[in-house]
């Protein structure tokens, strides 16, 4: 047996072995799969453990993230840093090896993986940022930014429709550094691929304009490697390399779909061994050792390399070093010295405030770039000096998503990961629902992602329900790390900016299609996400977030001209505000004998404010096609029918 076979067969028998000592995980890929990980780690993936920042490192994005026995069990040959108690502790709460692979939990890790086809995404948006960081900075015969993003993705990612959308765009874009490893065992956990996918890749690939290569063998390390060299010739397309596996290669249900999730059994995983000629137990003989170390050494010359080549570069392209250094460097943007009082003034919507503000902070961010579901126009978010991003202008700052909100959310994890800074994307708040997924696990990964939902309700009027939102405020207040912010009106968009600029947690900014009246208020008040915007005691304290903070003033107006007095808070943030301390908490909430929360959504976070003896005026069903003020009228939602409400609730 040569050498490079017998590093395989370690792979695949130490991955094993880490998922039957755990009694779970997926051994069909780790035996599949393993010769297009060791080949990829060997010959082509540019990382050096001893720098896990290097900025111009090569990307590897597990979107398959089942596979992460292999992974780690790569990474442990290939020195990345991992040892044998590792290993041991795969699955276990705590370890460096969990179940699936998770940033900032394993050094090596670029995103957290799990949910098919999101790391496809990901990789999309970050060989996005490669092109864009190599097309500013690069100058010849100084390739500073030459680095490739590799994907491993297998039948399952290819069926969810995230891939499909961010794979049709990185096609349009000729991403050329976007190399996709896809293990095609046809195989899925219930039989099959072909019993619910029939379609013909290549030809499917083809028509995305992608590159394809087509390996009949995936488990001849010779083929494989020489199908990654080729990939990285491409100079106008992305690659996808479809290499043909055997799901559970050299296990005795090699090639059933039962060896997906089924971890080989102490007897079986004897017989896997044996049939492979490996002896060790979570260890590597020193031939192996030996064999692969040449990599971490050729790695380390790489590296090397690299930094001299920027040391010459400092030198003689100046004014681009400074412009990189410029680029790469976090500065602190102080929103309050961005405040302008002539906008304070006015009455603006939310998305009307919002694209003023966003481009006035673009100028101090060099790095925030994002885009849109084929919705600039009406979500007014673009930025205007900053050019559109295309295979021809890779220096642009907005992105054309089309219409693929599932795709712009992950695509937008994958770009904060490499350009480490603020990432914007938006569409209507009733279409949040298509980009779930990829919210959750930015909030999970802790990427500041900026996602700004316009037509924040029912007020959108003729559009009608499938446009208007209900339970979408409800649904992104439930998700850990993501602040929801609804200003109610400009100053208090400042400072939700001022809070989202300063956090590392993602941000949703909910606006408003319809005009909001101006006010001013302290601006310490807003940032702590709830505070007293008018009144000071009364029989009746009014909860209220967006627009509605409008109609509590109101109501308000109205009850106290019926000696009813009354008291209004602001609510631009309850997770902001659940932050505050128990004191002044109670002291906001104690201002009137009864509460009340008035907000056009379905959302009964509200109770954890207003008690079992509040009252909560919402919406709760679903909306019609007509003008603002008969939706007004329809949802309850007037200065009447509200005053009605609350005065039969006070008897």
């Amino acid at each position: 047996m040569n050498i490079n076979n017998k590093c395989i067969n370690h792979l695949r028998c130490l991955s094993c072995e880490m998922i039957t000592n755990a009694n779970s995980g997926h051994p069909g890929v780790a035996l599949g799969a393993a010769t297009i990980f060791y080949a990829l780690f060997k010959d082509h993936y540019f990382y050096d453990v001893k720098d896990h920042n290097f900025i111009a490192r090569d990307r590897f994005v597990a979107s398959a993230g089942h596979a992460s026995a292999l992974y780690y069990a790569t990474a442990y040959m290939f020195n990345f840093g991992l040892n044998e108690d590792d290993l041991k502790n795969f699955r276990q709460i705590d370890s460096k090896t969990p179940g699936h692979p998770e940033l900032g939990v394993t050094n090596f890790v670029e995103t957290s993986t799990g949910p098919l086809g999101q790391g496809v995404a990901n990789a999309v948006g970050m060989a996005i940022a490669e092109s864009m960081l190599a097309t500013r900075f690069n100058a010849q015969k100084f390739p500073v930014f030459d680095n490739y993003v590799y994907c491993f993705l297998g039948d399952g990612c290819l069926m969810e429709g995230v891939a499909q959308e961010a794979l049709s765009l990185a096609g349009t874009l000729k991403l050329n550094k976007l190399i996709l490893l896809y293990d095609y065992n046809n195989m899925t956990i219930d039989g099959k691929a072909d019993i619910a996918n029939a379609e013909n890749i290549k030809k499917k690939f083809k028509s995305m304009h992608f590159n394809v290569i087509y390996v009949r063998n995936g488990n001849n390390y010779k083929s494989v490697t020489r199908a990654i060299s080729r990939a990285k010739r491409c100079q106008n397309k992305p690659t996808i390399i479809i290499f043909k596996t055997i799901i559970g290669y050299g296990a005795e249900n090699a090639g059933k779909n039962s060896i997906h999730g089924k971890p080989l059994s102490p007897k079986e995983l004897s017989a896997l061994k044996q049939n492979l000629g490996v002896k060790e137990s979570f260890s590597l003989p020193r031939d192996v050792k030996e064999h692969v170390l040449k990599t971490s050494r050729k790695n380390s010359d790489l590296l090397e390399k690299w930094n001299n080549m920027f040391a010459v570069y400092k030198t003689a392209n100046p004014e681009l070093y400074k412009q990189l250094v410029a680029f790469m460097t976090n500065k602190q943007v102080d929103v309050t010295k961005l405040i302008r009082d002539d906008i304070l003034e006015q009455d603006l919507s939310g998305r009307d405030a919002n694209e003023i503000i966003l481009n006035d902070i673009a100028q101090k961010m060099p790095r925030l770039v994002g885009g849109t579901a084929d919705l600039a126009s009406s979500t007014k978010v673009y930025l205007k000096n900053g050019g559109d991003y295309s295979s021809q202008n890779r220096k642009g700052k907005n992105i054309h998503y089309g219409v693929r909100e599932h795709a712009m959310g992950a695509i937008s994890n994958g770009l904060s990961l490499v350009l480490k800074s603020p990432v914007f994307c938006s569409t209507f708040l009733a279409f949040s629902n298509y980009m779930l997924p990829p919210i959750r696990m930015g909030a999970f990964m802790n990427l500041p992602i900026w996602y700004m939902f316009t037509h924040d309700s029912y007020k959108i009027g003729e559009d009608g329900p499938s446009h208007q939102s209900v339970e979408q405020l409800g649904t992104l207040r439930l998700i850990p790390n993501l602040n929801v912010y609804r200003p109610a009106f400009t100053q208090e968009l400042y400072a939700c900016y001022d809070l989202a600029l300063n956090s590392q947690s993602p941000s949703a900014f909910i606006l408003s299609r319809q005009t909001l009246k101006a006010q001013k208020t302290n601006y310490d008040n807003i940032k702590k996400g709830g505070y007293i915007l008018s009144g000071d005691e009364g029989e009746v304290e009014i909860l209220a977030t967006g627009s509605e903070v409008e109609l509590a003033l109101k109501v308000k107006n109205m009850l106290e001209s019926q000696e009813i007095k009354c008291v209004v808070a602001s609510f631009p943030c309850t997770m902001q505000f659940d932050k505050q301390s128990q004191s002044y908490k109670d002291n906001i909430l104690s201002r009137g004998k009864v509460l009340v929360s008035l907000e056009a959504s379905d959302d009964n976070i509200w109770y954890k404010y207003i008690g079992k003896d509040g009252l909560r005026i919402c919406v709760d069903k679903f909306g019609k096609s007509g003008k603002m003020s008969q939706l007004d009228e329809y949802f309850g939602m007037t200065i009447n029918q509200v005053v009605k409400k609350i005065k039969n609730f006070l008897k």
